[in-house]
């Protein structure tokens, strides 16, 4: 990869083949299939915006990826990649849609409804400089089919014959008048045909960054940040996931205060206890935010312990039980980049007796918080702040 792809990188999605009747050994053994790189993206802000979307923003994004496969990896029956959106958002339309037999470069322009149809002249209402009346598509071989149109994610599969290489889409993406910035998850998956006597099955891991937006007031393009660099809007910190047991009302405000510690020290911290006036996903909310964390604070307690020994009581406390297994399969796949990012917190009046083993207490580093003060919290808020700690 040369310097230029480097700092365009977002992340990347590695696919693999893991054993399928696989249980929790020592360390992962993965047989590599190749790589998703996520390139850099492309914003522009919309204006003005359509009325069916007053109060709100519209930006035309276009996304770029590159699929990379080991020289000795067999044909994929078909790859896909998807990008989430954590903030509320809407996917209306997006290039390409359902491609089915090859196409040569096309120029497409979005209407006033934000759906994408091919140029004819007609600048469709916005003004004639608009990056919405000019937008091109380079040649594309099918298959290409698109999901995720009208929620808040967008997928692009491709199958037949995967190609190594480049590859873009475009969608319209509307959000929030008032974002800044938007969270994206990418998630990659495949198939490939395999001998069931291998016992192999595809896997991959997913990634997570996040977009600065353009302002209302400029017309300029915006370009996606990878997460955890220090590329963040000034004022904003590190992300921070708490991920604990309710184990009572004062472990609860413990645990809020250590919250809004870490929230007066400029940190991003995501805590299940605020912004509660809307319903929720809790599946997606939490899978999200993990993936989107540059670190998750694992605060020790009797039942977070007891969740990693199962011995919890049948069918109490399923919530972290799911939060538990979720972050215990991501260390088991990728034990380099977890192991610095899941960090075991013990509160004052509780012990690392109650840190799960799962999250090696006693041979890795863990953090006690005398007080939940700048003082009593030091050695946490020095690694959680430290300039080159957050992957």
């Amino acid at each position: 990869m040369d310097a230029l792809s480097d700092r365009d990188s977002l992340g990347d999605i590695p696919l693999y083949l893991t054993p399928s009747t696989k249980s929790v050994e020592t360390a992962p053994n993965k047989i590599a299939i190749g790589v998703i790189q996520l390139r850099a993206w492309q914003i522009h802000r919309l204006t003005p915006t359509p009325p069916e979307w007053d109060g709100q923003a519209a930006y035309l994004v276009r996304a770029n990826y590159e699929f990379t496969l080991d020289a000795d990896a067999p044909d994929l029956d078909w790859a896909e990649v998807g990008f989430g959106f954590v903030q509320e958002a809407v996917v209306i339309d997006a290039v390409p849609r359902n491609v089915t037999s090859p196409s040569g470069p096309e120029v497409y322009a979005l209407t006033s409804q934000l759906h994408f149809v091919q140029r004819n002249g007609d600048s469709q209402g916005w003004p004639p400089e608009s990056p919405a009346t000019n937008i091109a598509m380079p040649a594309i071989t099918p298959r290409i089919d698109c999901f995720g149109l009208g929620g808040d994610l967008v997928k692009w599969r491709h199958s037949g014959k995967v190609l190594a290489g480049s590859h873009s889409g475009c969608f319209a993406l509307v959000l929030p008048a008032e974002c800044e910035e938007v969270q994206v998850t990418a998630d990659g998956r495949y198939d490939i045909e395999l001998d069931p006597d291998l016992r192999l099955r595809p896997s991959s891991r997913d990634d997570a960054f996040r977009v600065r937006l353009p302002p209302a007031s400029t017309g300029r393009t915006a370009t996606a940040a990878p997460t955890g660099t220090r590329s963040r809007p000034r004022g904003s910190g590190r992300r921070v996931f708490l991920s604990y047991a309710h184990e009572s009302e004062a472990h609860k405000a413990a645990v809020r205060q250590l919250y809004e510690l870490l929230v007066a020290n400029g940190l991003d911290v995501d805590f299940d206890q605020e912004r509660l006036h809307r319903r929720r996903n809790w599946e997606t909310w939490v899978n999200r935010r993990i993936l989107r964390a540059d670190f998750v604070l694992v605060i020790a307690s009797p039942s977070y312990r007891r969740a990693g020994d199962g011995t919890l009581p049948e069918g109490t406390r399923l919530g972290l039980r799911s939060e538990y297994r979720r972050l215990v399969d991501l260390q088991h796949a990728d034990p380099d980049r977890w192991m610095e990012k899941i960090l075991p917190v013990v509160l004052p009046g509780r012990s690392p007796e109650e840190i799960p083993l799962s999250f090696t207490p006693w041979t890795a580093d863990h953090y006690v918080v005398d007080s939940i003060t700048q003082d009593g919290a030091a050695d946490l808020l020095e690694v959680l702040l430290h300039e080159d700690t957050a992957s």
